[in-house]
This record gives structure tokens, sequence and C-alpha cells, in this order.
């Protein structure tokens, strides 16, 4: 670990580089509550590319809290259909519909009252707080935390990460005074620009002289890690089942044999079996309903 000393260098320089090279995101344009939390709650595990233009026709179907909670859970699954990970659209249901009954569709401004809202942890509430409230506070997503553990210590290898609690304490001592909505959103820019979990470019690098792993050979070396197979069935992962009958099921009714049928043709009894498995999975986690031997999108 490196002693820290000054954080008046990274200030100066990493603002410097962000008022030339920050992307352009729609949510940036705002400081509405709601639009900065949706955001948030779209970019969890999904690449912000891919996020922009679904929070574009998202905010046309639903401005507001409002009128997601006034929205049925199958109208909620529907609009989120092909970004993934459904369940945070429920979350997000659920969310909006404690947000108008209890708050008067305004969204708390403490992070204590945020987190104990569906689908909010300890960085998305950070992020609303900040990005919406304009507080001065830190936040840390998985940029700024490669960033810090960089800057901080001497990389064993390019995956090396800070403890939690550790990214949350130098995230404290690197913030500027003021301005934390630039700095924030400015390391997290240059966290997917330029410091990347891959080939980070430290020759691109407006703070390399001040950093405890420019340049180091061990961004060469990739830590191994043990992968766990991803449920599948055909060679397909199973997540990108449950978006295609997600799909199937927006309109119409259908028993797990349909589905099947729909999605390969020439099905047989084990793919069947397989399917109505997962339909029922999906029943469990509050995605589908099942009456009378066909599921339905949860209304």
């Amino acid at each position: 670990m490196v002693k820290f000393t000054s954080a008046a260098p990274f200030h100066k320089n990493i603002l410097l580089w962000y008022a030339s090279n920050r992307r352009h995101l729609p949510w940036r344009k705002t400081r509405q509550p709601y639009r900065i939390l949706l955001s948030e709650i779209m970019s969890q595990q999904t690449q912000v590319s891919r996020v922009a233009q679904f929070y574009r026709d998202w905010i046309k179907i639903f401005p507001s809290f409002s009128s997601v909670a006034n929205a049925s859970a199958a109208d909620i699954l529907r609009a989120w259909s092909g970004l993934g990970y459904n369940s945070r659209a429920l979350r997000f249901h659920r969310l909006s519909k404690i947000v108008a009954e209890e708050y008067r569709s305004r969204l708390p401004e403490s992070l204590d009252e945020l987190q104990s809202l569906p689908g909010i942890g300890r960085y998305t509430a950070h992020a609303v707080v900040c990005f919406a409230f304009g507080k001065n506070i830190p936040v840390v997503d998985v940029n700024i935390k490669r960033v810090l553990t960089r800057w901080t210590m001497k990389s064993k290898n390019a995956s090396e990460q800070l403890s939690e609690n550790s990214a949350w304490i130098f995230a404290e001592k690197f913030l500027p005074k003021k301005n934390a909505v630039e700095w924030n959103q400015a390391l997290m820019d240059f966290g997917a620009l330029v410091c990347s979990a891959r080939n980070p470019r430290c020759s691109e690098c407006p703070v390399s002289s001040y950093c405890a792993s420019a340049f180091s050979k061990a961004f060469l070396i990739k830590k191994k890690k043990k992968e766990s197979a991803e449920p599948a069935w055909r060679g397909i992962p199973r997540r990108l089942y449950r978006g295609k009958i997600l799909k199937l099921l927006h309109h119409h009714s259908c028993s797990p044999r349909e589905v099947a049928a729909m999605l390969w043709g020439n099905q047989s009894e084990q793919d069947i079996v397989w399917t109505a498995s997962l339909m029922e999975r999906m029943t469990g986690d509050g995605l589908l309903t099942f009456r009378r031997g066909k599921y339905s999108i949860i209304q």
C-alpha cells in the first residue's frame, strides 16, 4: 500500500482529462431523482452503451414514479424486455409503488431511507444522493474501485481490488471539497476508458506519475478465476431462455409444451420437462403466474 499524501494532483489532472473525454450519457443531462435512479438500476450488470437507448424508450412510456406504480407488472416487464435481469424491473416496480404511496412520488434524500427501498444498495444510494441531490459524497462503482486500487497499491495482477471497506475509505480521502458530481463521473469514465480492467492505457494516463501501479508488468498477468459453469440447455445459457420466454408470453398464456415448440420446433420430451422446470423457477422468482396448465406474465 502506498502512503496517501495529497489528492490535489489527481483532482487537477483527472478533471482536465474529463473535460475533453467525458461520455455524453442521456441521464447526465438531468438532476431528476427518478431519472438518475432509473439509469442506475438499468446499468446494474449491463453495459452503459446498451442502457442508453432503453433508458430513452422507457422515459417515453414511464416518465415518473407514479406512472411506473400505476402500471401492471406485465407492462413493466414488456417495456424492460431485451435489457435482461428482469428481476430488476420488478424491484423497480415495487420501489415506485412505495415512493408513490409513502413519499408522495418524491424520492427520499437520506442514504438510510434510500437503502431501505427495494434494489438500492450502498453504491446506488450514494450515486442518487450525489448525482440527483448534489451532495458532496463519494461514490464507488466497479470502475472507481479499480482506479483507486491501482492508485494506492502496486497491483499484483490486473484483477486485484481493494476490499470494499478500503475502497470507500480511499474514495472519501480523494473526494474534493466541492463538485463531487463532476469528480465521481470523471472517475467512472476514466476507469471505463483509460484505466480499464484489461490492458490499461498507462501511456495516456494524466496521473501516471502519481499512480502506484503505472506501467506495471503485473497488468500482463491475468489472475486465474475458477469459473462456475453457467446453467445452459442446448448450449445456450438459461438466462437467455428466460428473456425469450417472457417475449413469447407478452400477449398469450402458454403451456411448457407450447413454449418448447416455439423455442425449438423439434422439441423432445426432455426439452419440455426442462422448459417446465425453468418456467416454474420463473414463477418462484415472481416473473410468471400459473393457472390451468398455462403460464402468463405476472399482472
